[in-house]
């Protein structure tokens, strides 16, 4: 008798609720063959769905980030009628090694998990999903998603989607748009808690037995604009570095002396570089910032080229030269007019560099123009971000300059959802666990960390 009133009831609130409801067992469709998990990381939005009780507002989205035990961490998020953000984490796992595109999804302890199950996706535009839930073997309740990496979807996917629906038993008829309409313009979701990795880099002028080094400058530059740092040792595992990628938020490749063709520096920044790439395809979005050096490594690493040209430029401060473009820019549109002005009319930024990137080769090599955009150099055409910590006279247009630019990266980290797996590792991880020390006349820095 109470099995059949808890099923009276269930009936009653699907029904309240449009669920899409049957008689008889779930089906089982065909899903993906061959389904690769990491490939499928990222952000999706929802382009059209089945009816869920669970789903009340608009701009539905769901990132995925693989986990270093293999799970897959899952944050939905929607945005609710009164201007809020409503989200929920969970735990996805393969039920079975050979059907990898059958996992399991748990949102709370105690409670059974819900089925996900990926029909079909071609990793890059679109995915279409399944679930399917028995009670009592007496009927099903199902849910379907059409997913897309971007916010529309072609129709004739969509077409072809809805065949594939049809095919597995679904009534499509029941499917419901999702109103992905003006989500960039309103109040994003937005990592509170950002966390940035610092390469560091050898040097022959560190102690013995040290593993490297962090000018406190860096450190100080992200704090100015809100976000936490993490060390990233150099000559360590692809591996290790893999793991410490889906914990951080961006990373900063730093200026300095290292050899940007064959060195531990030069390695770590092209796993990273390549990580990200990878990353940003699948929808999920990891800035990296070069400075001086760092600019110089990621230069190499797009073009596969060394393009430097020797310049006299060591030790100087200079105005910029700003394109059409530059006040236009995301990054520079948010600058004061009157420090855009000084920027490029007053010496402020700091030039500790014998090599540049000209903008000669970066106009004529293909690979640098298409994937970079130059909004500024220096009057010796150099392509460079200011460094305006350590031996630029710290006046107000120079603190002011610093701070922008710091308060743009740390907010582009913030648009990334990656997190460290408990709260003990992210702790000791972060640089707070080491002291920095003053650094000894004309070392080029005043503060260091010393690994």
């Amino acid at each position: 008798m109470k099995a059949f009133q808890m099923l009276f009831v269930l009936l009653l609130a699907a029904a309240a609720e449009g669920q899409s409801l049957h008689f008889g067992k779930c089906p089982r469709p065909p899903v993906q063959q061959d389904f690769n998990v990491a490939k499928y990381m990222g952000t999706w939005y929802e382009i059209e769905k089945l009816p869920s009780l669970f789903e009340k507002g608009t701009c539905n989205q769901a990132t995925y980030s693989l986990l270093s035990d293999g799970t897959v961490k899952v944050l939905n998020a929607e945005l609710l009628s009164n201007g809020k953000i409503n989200s929920i984490e969970g735990v996805a796992k393969v039920k079975n090694s050979t059907q990898p595109a059958i996992l399991d999804v748990s949102f709370f302890k105690g409670v059974p998990d819900s089925p996900y199950w990926v029909l079909s996706t071609d990793y890059q535009s679109y995915s279409l999903v399944y679930s399917c839930t028995d009670y009592y073997g007496s009927f099903h309740i199902d849910f379907a998603w059409i997913l897309a990496r971007t916010r529309l979807l072609n129709k004739e996917v969509v077409s072809q989607l809805h065949d594939e629906l049809v095919s597995a038993g679904v009534n499509i008829n029941n499917l419901l748009v999702s109103d992905q309409a003006g989500c960039e313009q309103s109040k994003a979701k937005i990592n509170e808690r950002p966390i940035i990795g610092i390469l560091t880099q050898n040097s022959r002028y560190l102690p013995p037995n040290s593993k490297g080094y962090i000018a406190s400058s860096y450190v100080k530059f992200l704090e100015s604009g809100g976000a936490r740092v993490v060390p990233i040792m150099v000559n360590r595992e692809a591996e290790e570095y893999k793991r410490l990628f889906n914990s951080i938020n961006g990373i900063l490749l730093p200026g300095g002396a290292a050899n940007i063709t064959s060195s531990g520096y030069q390695r770590a920044s092209k796993i990273f570089y390549e990580l990200a790439i990878e990353a940003n395809k699948r929808g999920d979005y990891f800035p990296v910032w070069g400075t001086c050096l760092g600019y110089e490594q990621l230069t190499v690493l797009t073009s596969g080229k060394k393009l430097l040209t020797r310049t006299n430029t060591n030790g100087m401060s200079l105005p910029l030269l700003f394109t059409k473009e530059a006040k236009q820019s995301r990054m520079f549109k948010s600058f004061p007019a009157e420090l855009m002005e000084a920027l490029a009319s007053e010496p402020l930024t700091e030039n500790s560099h014998k090599w540049s990137v000209s903008v000669l080769s970066h106009n004529t090599n293909k690979d640098l123009k298409n994937f970079y955009k130059n909004r500024v150099c220096v009057n010796r055409g150099s392509i460079r971000l200011p460094d305006l910590w350590d031996t630029v006279a710290p006046g107000e247009e120079s603190v002011m300059s610093t701070f922008y630019t710091a308060h743009f990266f740390v907010n582009e980290a913030r648009k990334n959802f990656h997190t460290f797996e408990s709260k003990e590792e992210e702790r000791s991880a972060l640089i707070y666990n080491y002291n920095p020390v003053h650094s000894p006349p004309n070392s080029g820095f005043e503060q260091k960390y010393i690994f």
